[in-house]
């Protein structure tokens, strides 16, 4: 029972707000790594900072195998250079009965 006429806060007004939990993969010398914290945004921040400090990368997405420019992109054996989508490289061009090309990498 809480008395409406009472100067006295609720303790859960006092309480701290719960802190953020963040999940971060990264490769350092050549080793999967994830780390598991609770903080604020700057204490993120500064994790961050700290794994590129000692030479930590994001982990690659997506097929490395695949060219990364369009110089070395793939060839569609009826039209030439592939065009990279959301989904990996197609040719955008269409055959000869009106319907486009299906060649994809």
């Amino acid at each position: 029972m809480t008395n409406p006429n009472s100067n006295v806060t609720p303790i859960t007004d006092k309480q701290p707000a719960p802190a953020a939990k963040f999940s971060i993969t990264c490769t350092l010398d050549g080793f999967p790594i994830e780390i598991e914290a609770e903080g604020r945004a700057d204490d993120l921040r500064a994790l961050v900072a700290r794994l590129k400090a000692i030479g930590a990368t994001p982990p690659q997405t997506g097929n490395s195998a695949l060219p990364v420019s369009a110089d070395d992109a793939p060839v569609c054996e009826y039209h030439g250079k592939l065009r990279r989508g959301n989904h990996g490289w197609f040719c955008p061009k269409k055959m000869g009965d009106g319907s486009y090309c299906k060649s994809k990498a």
